[in-house]
C-alpha cells in the first residue's frame, strides 16, 4: 500500500530542494494541484501516482510545518478589517476547485470579487497566493506589519544605543557579533550552571577573558572604557535572550526546577472515580525522641510513622507508628492496617469509636509510593495475588503526592509542637537545651496520640482548597474527608476491594525460594520442619532424588517459623525451626544474618590458624625426613635385593626391642641408656652380619621352645647349656 497524502500537507523534492503544498485531490485519485513555497506561482498540476510513488521511493518527503504564520496574535485592527473584506468577497470564489486552480477558469471567477473590491482581478492573484501557502485559511489574508521595515539587527548601528551616559569615562560601546559571543559564551560557562553565579560576577569574569590583556607586571588591564561593553547592555541582552524556566533548570537542575519551579496545572486526584481509586503511602520520621515502655528510663529514639491516604477524598485508611525503619516491614503494617476493622485497632490502643467515624477497611485499586519499599520486588505479591497496581513517582518529586505530604505537615503542626521530647531546632546552638532528656512517652501511648490525630483528621478537618465538583456543591457536601468519602462510596464508581485478613497477610508476607534438604528446610542458611514434612517424606525423597525447592512465606521480623506451600496440594504449611536451630527463635532477619556473618568471619580466622599449623606441620615432618634419610644413607651399605628379603625379620627384631621398650614391668636407666648409646658394634661385611642375625634368631627360637639346635647339643637332652 502506498503512502497516503492528504491535504495542506507539505512535501518536499530532495533532489531539487523545493517545497510544495498540497491544495486539491481528484476524488478518482488521478491528479491534483499543488503550490510552491519557494516563490509566488500560480498552483501547478500533478498526477498523483507519481507523487505516491515518490514518496515511497524517497524522492519526495513530507515536511511537519512546526509555526504558524496565520495566528492574529498581535496583529492591528485595521489588519483584520481588511481580511475580513478580502474573505468576505473570495470566499465564494475560492469554493469552486478546482476551477479556481485552471488559469482560464480563474480570471472569470475572480471578475466578480475584484468589483466588490474596487481594483483589477490580476491585483488579486497576491492574495490567492498567500491564502493557498499559508493553509487556506481566512487568517492568511492578514498583513503582518511586525515584519515590515528594517530588520533589526547589530551591524547596523553606528551609534551606542538606548539614553546617553550620565558622565564621560563609562563603559558602553556598539555591540557587534563577536561581543554577543562573548556574552552568550560568559553566560554559559559561569552563569547557567548550579553554582549559582551572580550575572554581575559572570559580567566580571566575561572581562577578565575577553577585555583585557596581560601587561608587562603580569597583571591583567582592560581596554578602554569605549571598547568595553556596559553591565547595563550586558543585562539587557541577557533578559532579552533567556526566560525564566531555561535559566532556573540550568541553575537549579531538572529535578529542584520539577518540584520547586514549575508550572502547577493540574491536581494529584484528577481523573479519580471514586475512593480507592487511588491510596498513597509514605513514611515519614516524627519529630520527637520516646523513651523504652519496659524501661521508662531507656530513650529508644524517633519513631517511623507509615501513613495510607485516599487521593478522592483525603481519608486516611492506614497507619503505622513503630521504631522498623523505612522498609517493606513498615509499609506492609500500614498496608494491612488499611484493610483491617479499625474498631479493634482502635480498641487495642483504648480508644473507643464506632465503625462510622473510621470505615476504611478495604485495599485499593492502585498505590502510589515513591521509589522506594514499593518499587521493590516484595511489592510483586500485591500485583499478583490481589491486583493491586503499582505506581512510583519519579526521584526527587515528592509534588507527585502532595495529598499525604500535606498530611504529613498537618500531623506535625497539629500533634508534636507540645509533646515532651519534640525536636527542636536550637539544641545545636551553645547552652542549648537537649530536648532529647526531655522524653516522657513510650511508642504506644504516641501511636495512641497520632490515632487520635487521625480521628480529628477524618472527621473534623474542613479543607479549604479542596476543589468540590458539581455534584458535590448541589448536595452541599462539605471539604471534611469523611464526609468526601462517605459521599464518593453512595455515588461513584465502586474502586474498593476487601480480602480475607489471611490472604492479605500471605499477599504482603515477602515471598522467596527454600530447598528441602535430607536436613530440613533450608532457608537462609537456618533448617525448618512441620508435621506434614515428616509424614510426607519429604527429606527423605529429598536424599534419595536431591534436594527440591519449594516456595514459602516469611516475616523478618520473627524469622522462628515460615509458611511452606505444599509441593502436592494448594495449602500453606506453618513450618518451625528444628531443634538444633532453636537460637533463632524469636531473632530478626537482620539479627540472624549478623550472627552467620559473625559465624563465617571467626570460621575465615579459624581457618588461616589451621593453615599455619599444617603449614608448620609440613614443615616439621620434612625435618624428621631428612634426618631419616642422612641415617639410611650412612647405615645402608646392604644390596635391594638383600635388604628386601630380610622384611619379616627385621621387623621381627624390631617389634620385640619395642615391646621390651614399651612393657609396663620392664626397668630402664639413665646409665643403661648411656651405655647403649655409647656402645657400637664392630664394622662387619653385610654376610657376616647376615649370619650373625639368622644365628641369633635360632637362639631366641630355640629359648623360648626349650629346644636347643646348635652343633654338638641336638641329641644331648640338656636344654639351655651347651657343653665345654
Amino acid at each position: 500500500m502506498g503512502c497516503v497524502i492528504f491535504l495542506n500537507e507539505v512535501v518536499a523534492e530532495i533532489e531539487q530542494e523545493k517545497q510544495y503544498r498540497i491544495l486539491w485531490i481528484s476524488p478518482d485519485l488521478i491528479y491534483g494541484y499543488w503550490i510552491s513555497m519557494d516563490d509566488n506561482k500560480m498552483p501547478e498540476k500533478f498526477e498523483y501516482n507519481l507523487l505516491e510513488e515518490g514518496l515511497s521511493s524517497g524522492r519526495f518527503e513530507k515536511k511537519e510545518e512546526t509555526s504558524s504564520e496565520t495566528s492574529d496574535i498581535g496583529i492591528s485592527e485595521s489588519s483584520k478589517k481588511r481580511r475580513d473584506e478580502l474573505w468576505e468577497a473570495l470566499q465564494s470564489a475560492l469554493t469552486y476547485e478546482p476551477d479556481i486552480y485552471d488559469r482560464k477558469r480563474r480570471k472569470e471567477l475572480l471578475q466578480e470579487p475584484a468589483k466588490k473590491l474596487g481594483t483589477p482581478y490580476n491585483n488579486l492573484y497576491r492574495y490567492l497566493v498567500r491564502y493557498w501557502k499559508n493553509g487556506k485559511t481566512p487568517n492568511a489574508f492578514l498583513i503582518d506589519r511586525r515584519k515590515s521595515g528594517k530588520r533589526a539587527g547589530i551591524n547596523g548601528c553606528q551609534k551606542k544605543q538606548g539614553r546617553p551616559a550620565r558622565h564621560e569615562g563609562g563603559f558602553g560601546k556598539v555591540l557587534n557579533s563577536d561581543d554577543i559571543k562573548n556574552f552568550s559564551k560568559a553566560v554559559k560557562k559561569y552563569y547557567l550552571t548550579q553554582k549559582k553565579a551572580t550575572l554581575v560576577s559572570t559580567y566580571e569574569k566575561m572581562l577578565a577573558d575577553n577585555y583585557a590583556i596581560m601587561n608587562g607586571a603580569g597583571q591583567l588591564a582592560l581596554l578602554p572604557p569605549d571598547q568595553i561593553p556596559s553591565i547595563r547592555q550586558f543585562r539587557y541582552w541577557f533578559q532579552k535572550s533567556f526566560d525564566i524556566k531555561t535559566v532556573k533548570q540550568k541553575r537549579d537542575g531538572d529535578a529542584k526546577f520539577e518540584l520547586t519551579g514549575r508550572a502547577i496545572t493540574r491536581r494529584s486526584d484528577y481523573q479519580l472515580m471514586g475512593p480507592g481509586a487511588k491510596y498513597q503511602i509514605d513514611a515519614t520520621v516524627g519529630d520527637i525522641y520516646l523513651v523504652s515502655q519496659f524501661d521508662r528510663g531507656d530513650i529508644i529514639g524517633r519513631p517511623v510513622m507509615y501513613f495510607v491516604v485516599d487521593s478522592y477524598s483525603r481519608m486516611v485508611t492506614g497507619m503505622y507508628v513503630g521504631l522498623e525503619g523505612p522498609s517493606w516491614a513498615g509499609a506492609m503494617m500500614a498496608i494491612e492496617n488499611a484493610a483491617s476493622d479499625k474498631v479493634a485497632y482502635c480498641a487495642s490502643y483504648g480508644v473507643e469509636i464506632t465503625e462510622d467515624e473510621w470505615p476504611c477497611r478495604h485495599i485499593p485499586t492502585a498505590i502510589l509510593g515513591d521509589r522506594g519499599e514499593m518499587e521493590s520486588r516484595l511489592a510483586d505479591n500485591l500485583v499478583q495475588m490481589l491486583g493491586v497496581r503499582i505506581e512510583n513517582a519519579p526521584p526527587y518529586r515528592a509534588d507527585l503526592k502532595g495529598i499525604i505530604e500535606q498530611h504529613f505537615r498537618t500531623i506535625n503542626t497539629n500533634a508534636l509542637p507540645f509533646l515532651p521530647g519534640k525536636v527542636l531546632p536550637d539544641m545545636s546552638e551553645r547552652g542549648g537545651h537537649d530536648y532529647r532528656l526531655d522524653a516522657k512517652l513510650d511508642i504506644r501511648q504516641f501511636t495512641e496520640i497520632i490515632i487520635r490525630c487521625v480521628l480529628y483528621y477524618n472527621n473534623s478537618h474542613s479543607m479549604d482548597y479542596f476543589e468540590k465538583n458539581e455534584q458535590m456543591m448541589q448536595m452541599g457536601v462539605d471539604a471534611v474527608p469523611l464526609e468526601l468519602w462517605n459521599f464518593g462510596i453512595r455515588y461513584c464508581s465502586g474502586c474498593l476491594k476487601t480480602v480475607p485478613k489471611d490472604t492479605l497477610r500471605l499477599a504482603l508476607l515477602p515471598m522467596d525460594r527454600a530447598s528441602v534438604t535430607e536436613r530440613g528446610i533450608r532457608f537462609k542458611g537456618m533448617y525448618y520442619s512441620c508435621e506434614e514434612a515428616l509424614k510426607g517424606l519429604w527429606f527423605e525423597k529429598a536424599r534419595a532424588k536431591g534436594t527440591y525447592r519449594v516456595k514459602i512465606y516469611y516475616d523478618p521480623r520473627d524469622m522462628g517459623a515460615i509458611l511452606v506451600e505444599n509441593p502436592t496440594g494448594t495449602e500453606v504449611i506453618r513450618c518451625e525451626l528444628v531443634e538444633w536451630e532453636t537460637k533463632y527463635a524469636g531473632k530478626q532477619l537482620d539479627e540472624v544474618w549478623y550472627e552467620q556473618e559473625k559465624e563465617k568471619l571467626r570460621n575465615k580466622e579459624l581457618k588461616a590458624k589451621e593453615l599455619e599449623a599444617k603449614i608448620n606441620l609440613g614443615k616439621q615432618i620434612e625435618s624428621i625426613v631428612d634426618s631419616a634419610e642422612q641415617k639410611s644413607s650412612a647405615d645402608n651399605a646392604a644390596s635391594k635385593a638383600e635388604r628386601l628379603r630380610n622384611i619379616r625379620a627385621n621387623r621381627k627384631n624390631e617389634k620385640e626391642e619395642i615391646r621390651k621398650k614399651e612393657a609396663f614391668t620392664g626397668q630402664e636407666t639413665e646409665q643403661d641408656e648411656k651405655v647403649v648409646q655409647s656402645s657400637k658394634e664392630p664394622e662387619i661385611s653385610p654376610v657376616m652380619r647376615l649370619i650373625q642375625q639368622q644365628v641369633e634368631e635360632e637362639i631366641k627360637d630355640d629359648a623360648l621352645y626349650n629346644q636347643s639346635r646348635l652343633p654338638g647339643t641336638a641329641d644331648s637332652g640338656v636344654s639351655g647349656k651347651s657343653p665345654d
